[in-house]
């Protein structure tokens, strides 16, 4: 089996009557949060960011105090037919604005989702068992 490593960022934005998570669609259809993998030398938070910035845009933000919050490990098969366990480490931050201009190279589509709207938009049970986990910590962070 392959080992798999992303770095990503779950973001959220304080809306006059809700906090909404910036969702966005990858190129192979599925709904989830921005995120990728490492350049040479670069840290997880380098490669976060910078994922971040690539495909959203988004550079404006305000990084929760602790490093790497939430982590999240599934397997699938690769297009050659490699089993492969990934593992994403997701930190979390504030969006200082709402504007997103997304990378159509990888992302095709974006949406600003509340809690609710995002457990229905997220194509898999693990990323919403992040979303969960988020929503926790978010919700404990903006009292």
């Amino acid at each position: 089996m392959k080992n798999d490593q992303s770095m990503g960022v779950i973001v959220f934005f304080q809306f006059p009557r809700s906090v909404k998570y910036l969702l966005i669609k990858h190129r192979k259809g599925h709904w989830s949060f921005p995120k990728g993998h490492a350049d040479k030398g670069e840290t997880k938070l380098e490669t976060a960011l910078r994922e971040l910035k690539e495909e959203t845009g988004v550079t404006k933000i305000q990084l929760l105090k602790k490093p790497v919050l939430l982590k999240e490990a599934y397997k699938f098969t690769g297009s050659k037919g490699v089993k492969i366990l990934k593992k994403v480490n997701y930190f979390i931050a504030e969006a200082k604005t709402k504007k997103v201009k997304i990378d159509f190279r990888e992302v095709v589509n974006y949406k600003w989702c509340t809690y609710n709207a995002g457990l229905d938009k997220i194509t898999f049970g693990g990323s919403k068992s992040i979303l969960k986990k988020a929503d926790k910590i978010v919700r404990a962070y903006i009292k």
